[in-house]
């Protein structure tokens, strides 16, 4: 007769049975899409049950947050606090401090157009067209479109279109509008002050149609940022293979809780 096992540990059964579908679905919440998600908890029983999870391993693939496609994705979050009192009474998990996340995500060229589209890109697209067409004499028609767009949008009068090659960036604006210039600007990628990342040397291709067309220094555009926000550090960005490549650290932020009236 084989020998029965030995019960399991009250805090082992809420952590495998409780927990791992509330941070599931707190991360489908976060996300608008995301597949094959795996993840790991680090940490003893006394310390989970505290509400405190000292690690947690996780990757997926073909991603989706605030419009940014990412086609992997493999972090490590640290220092969690979690209302896991709550979460054993069956409610929703949530989040009671700031944590970092940490490692590294990867941008296909599909993944890098279909971003174009999300609102944070889309504001950088703007303010990127409005240095152009101050800067470049070909593009000094934008500056009549631009002041006509009430909200920063230019999607409507562009399809953007970004090809990833060794080393560099090739951003294409094709119009969907007549008397609107074609725009087509290759260009080097950096970061600064970690959460900025920085045209470099930019050249405005003219002919782009032509197998080699002739380019143009953009002094005026090189170091140009599109901000991530105060709580991302990036450490590397490698741009190669047709795809981008960045590595460091985002802090996450606990969200208000919902309140409700009596």
């Amino acid at each position: 007769m084989a020998p029965a096992s030995s019960p399991q540990p009250r805090g082992s059964r809420i952590i495998s049975r409780l927990l791992p579908p509330a941070i599931r679905f707190w991360l489908s919440t976060q996300l608008d899409h995301v597949e094959n998600l795996q993840f790991e908890i680090q940490g003893r029983d006394r310390e989970i049950l505290s509400g405190h999870i000292p690690e947690i391993a996780l990757s997926a693939q073909k991603a989706i947050y605030q419009g940014i496609h990412l086609s992997q994705a493999a972090v490590t979050a640290s220092a969690i606090r979690v209302n896991l009192g709550q979460v054993v009474r069956r409610q929703p998990l949530r989040l009671l401090a700031p944590f970092p996340i940490q490692g590294a995500i990867e941008l296909t060229e599909a993944d890098f157009n279909n971003s174009l589209q999300s609102p944070l890109l889309g504001e950088g697209l703007y303010d990127f067209l409005q240095l152009l067409a101050r800067s470049q004499p070909e593009a000094a028609s934008l500056q009549d479109l631009l002041d006509a767009l009430p909200d920063r949008t230019v999607h409507s009068h562009y399809q953007a279109q970004a090809a990833i090659q060794t080393d560099y960036v090739i951003l294409r604006l094709r119009p969907k509008v007549p008397a609107v210039p074609a725009i087509a600007i290759r260009t080097q990628l950096s970061i600064r002050d970690g959460h900025r990342l920085c045209l470099d040397n930019p050249h405005w291709l003219k002919d782009d149609t032509l197998t080699a067309p002739t380019s143009i220094p953009l002094s005026d555009l090189h170091g140009f940022a599109i901000d991530l926000g105060k709580e991302v550090m990036l450490t590397d960005c490698r741009v190669a293979d047709q795809k981008l490549r960045l590595s460091g650290t985002v802090r996450v932020l606990p969200t208000a809780p919902e309140t409700t009236g009596e």
